[in-house]
């Protein structure tokens, strides 16, 4: 054995020199990958040579000679020295060059592959998943809107209508169609009373003039009204909300004719609060973001839970959802857009069989708060799952690559000559099979290597 120093780290080595082919070989160290040319020590004769014994050579001893050379670069061969460079040039025969280092093995490959097979799965479940419920809550929303909507509309036509009836039935009694005040007070004052909401009804002439009313305010002059000018004209019903001049506050005005012999003789009117309308929709809430609101032909409120808004009848022209309404004209929508706080909002729309545009409208952080909760949950489920299988990968991988590596050092030292290299591995396994197959390896190696020495 010819026992060399690396004179770049000091690491020591042992070279069997038997496996040495040549007079020379290079070697890596595999602490700092320094190349070393290791020379074959030439034997020692101990004896004459048989052809002349009688003629005794003095031996000479010589030491083994171990040569390390550093190469100008890494990519050149180091070169023997000329005078010991043979006369013809030998093929250069590679030694062992130590252990290489692995960028991308087993264990990091164990790791990523796991990670994949588990991972992959559940990310493309959770995509689809994620993707039907989100339709599926976003269809339910906007069904749930459109029948919320429609309903409050029915409410709304419901308790128009009847008013309606009342009037077109008050406007064909007898008393009515006289067009004498003695005679129409008294239907009217009956009116006040049995809907106390309708706070004034009166009747006009053709000249707009109040012919009756139901409270003792003096008679005024109603021909400015748009109502008037309608029932005129030959409708059969007109509206209006505006501001009463009786109660200064937000109301809706429904006139209908009064009619002799098929001939307008007068208009049958009513004033009431919409209070009665604001109650049902101006109350209607669905979590903290979603509420309704109505407005009437000309974009004016008419009920809305902010009740200033009602108080000024403010328009809300402008409002994206009544806006895109208009704009479609008056055709029923469910769309996606952004409130007066620039969040993202979800809203529907419809309109009336008297012209008005109900709107509903709810935020759509709350509309998908039940799939954000499940978003959440699956972010939580996929990190632990990432851990745990790195984890287990970690485990799995420490479990194949360790004993591969001790087979690999085991192996590494033998090519040394180190024959007699404990080989610590106990798996039951294919790996375990290796390393008793390295076992014997060695084994044979040893005997091989000692009926050499006895041949000598």
């Amino acid at each position: 054995m010819i026992d060399i120093t690396c004179d770049a780290c000091g690491k020591r080595y042992r070279i069997d020199e038997t496996k040495m082919m040549k007079d020379s070989a290079k070697v890596k160290c595999k602490t700092c990958n320094h190349i070393m040319v290791v020379t074959k020590p030439k034997p020692e004769p101990t004896s004459a040579p048989s052809i002349s014994p009688e003629i005794e050579q003095p031996a000479i001893p010589r030491q083994p000679e171990v040569r390390a050379e550093v190469p100008r670069s890494v990519g050149e061969r180091s070169v023997p020295p000329a005078d010991e460079q043979p006369a013809e040039r030998e093929k250069e025969i590679p030694a062992f060059y130590g252990a290489q280092k692995v960028r991308f093995g087993l264990f990091t490959k164990i790791i990523i592959l796991m990670l994949f097979i588990s991972l992959v799965p559940f990310l493309s479940f959770w995509a689809l998943t994620w993707r039907e419920t989100n339709d599926r809550i976003r269809s339910e929303t906007e069904i749930l809107m459109a029948q919320t909507a429609k309903g409050l509309g029915n409410q709304i036509d419901s308790w128009i209508n009847n008013n309606v009836s009342i009037l077109k039935t008050a406007a064909r009694l007898p008393e009515i169609m006289s067009m004498k005040p003695e005679r129409q007070v008294t239907v009217l004052k009956t009116i006040h009373e049995e809907y106390p909401y309708i706070y004034l009804a009166f009747t006009l002439g053709l000249d707009g003039m109040n012919v009756a009313r139901s409270d003792d305010v003096p008679l005024k002059d109603f021909s400015d009204r748009q109502y008037y000018k309608d029932i005129v004209k030959g409708k059969n019903l007109s509206w209006q909300t505006l501001i009463g001049r009786t109660s200064k506050k937000p109301a809706l005005v429904l006139a209908v004719p009064i009619k002799s012999e098929n001939n307008i003789v007068g208009v049958m009117a009513a004033e009431m609060t919409v209070d009665a309308i604001s109650q049902n929709i101006a109350t209607w809430k669905t979590g903290k973001t979603g509420y309704a609101f109505l407005v009437d032909e000309k974009g004016f409120v008419i009920s809305h839970p902010i009740r200033q808004y009602v108080a000024s009848r403010k328009s809300l022209n402008s409002h994206p959802l009544i806006a895109n309404f208009r704009k479609r004209g008056w055709t029923t929508i469910t769309t996606r857009f952004a409130n007066s706080q620039g969040n993202a909002s979800l809203g529907h729309v419809r309109s009336n069989n008297y012209g008005w545009a109900l709107a509903l409208q709810q935020e759509n952080q709350e509309v998908f708060y039940a799939l954000q909760r499940v978003q959440k949950f699956a972010l939580y489920l996929l990190l632990s799952t990432v851990v745990i299988v790195i984890i287990i990968a970690w485990l799995s991988a420490r479990a194949i690559v360790i004993p591969v590596r001790k087979l690999t050092d085991a192996a590494e030292r033998m090519s040394f000559g180190e024959l007699n290299v404990k080989i610590d591995v106990r798996s039951k396994d294919e790996i375990g099979l290796l390393a008793q197959a390295i076992g014997r390896m060695q084994t044979s190696l040893r005997l091989a290597m000692s009926r050499l020495r006895r041949k000598r």
